[in-house]
């Protein structure tokens, strides 16, 4: 299905250097919507089933969500004429995943949650959650500069090229998904701040809030001002302070 994607059904000596790096580019973005899902059912499914739906989801799910979206024959597709005058008389802008990989993710992780059950000690007797913290805050810390670094790729790189036009724009992209990642950190630490009991600075609320802005704009991180994307990134962090 990938290989479909990128248009390889045709003879291999017709295909061209980009077909296969587009190839690998959607491999790998089909991989992160099978891994977003790990951690939500982390230490609760057994490893065949868990293969089993990482199969399901790079096989099936995500190349029709990926065709939905980024195909020209896309029913949501901007690069659609017919499908841009009958969704909100645009079509829908995706610039690098975040509905397509996030949040097809994120939906496939809630459900995974809801049918495996929560960690055992995770509610107490009333319902209510028990903090479980992590057990070192610096491994925390590095995770999440090296998924801030390895997002630059994920949204610089959908420009597909760096000729003059498109180096313009994955430079946009560069900072706007650094101001939302900021704005996510910062709105999610300060909602921790002064809204938790104890007063403290956070830094999970910092690292999960950073993580909350980066895909809150990956879908218009090549179509916003650096002041909006600062501001979806600060969204993002309160939107999953309130949710979390």
């Amino acid at each position: 299905s990938l290989f479909a994607t990128a248009g390889l059904t045709g003879q291999l000596g017709a295909s061209s250097g980009m077909d296969w790096a587009l190839a690998f580019f959607q491999f790998t973005f089909a991989a992160a919507a099978a891994t977003i899902v790990s951690g939500a059912v982390a230490e609760r499914a057994q490893l065949p089933a868990y293969l089993a739906f990482s199969a399901l989801m790079s096989g099936f799910v995500y190349p029709v969500v990926a065709h939905w979206v980024w195909s020209s024959s896309g029913w949501l597709s901007v690069y659609n004429p017919v499908a841009a005058q009958r969704f909100l008389s645009c079509g829908v802008i995706d610039f690098a995943g975040a509905g397509v990989v996030h949040m097809t993710g994120g939906v496939a992780a809630l459900c995974g949650a809801k049918v495996i059950g929560p960690r055992t000690g995770r509610f107490d007797a009333d319902g209510q959650p028990v903090p479980m913290p992590g057990h070192s805050s610096v491994l925390q810390v590095l995770g999440t500069f090296i998924l801030w670094l390895g997002w630059y790729g994920f949204n610089a790189g959908s420009t597909l090229g760096l000729d003059h036009g498109k180096a313009r724009t994955a430079a946009r992209v560069v900072l706007i998904t650094t101001l939302a990642a900021a704005g996510g950190g910062m709105s999610s630490v300060l909602m921790h701040r002064f809204r938790v009991a104890g007063r403290t600075w956070d830094v999970t609320a910092m690292c999960n809030g950073i993580l909350a802005g980066l895909v809150s704009v990956t879908a218009g991180c090549a179509t916003v001002h650096p002041w909006a994307g600062f501001l979806m990134g600060g969204m993002g962090g309160c939107i999953y302070r309130l949710a979390s």
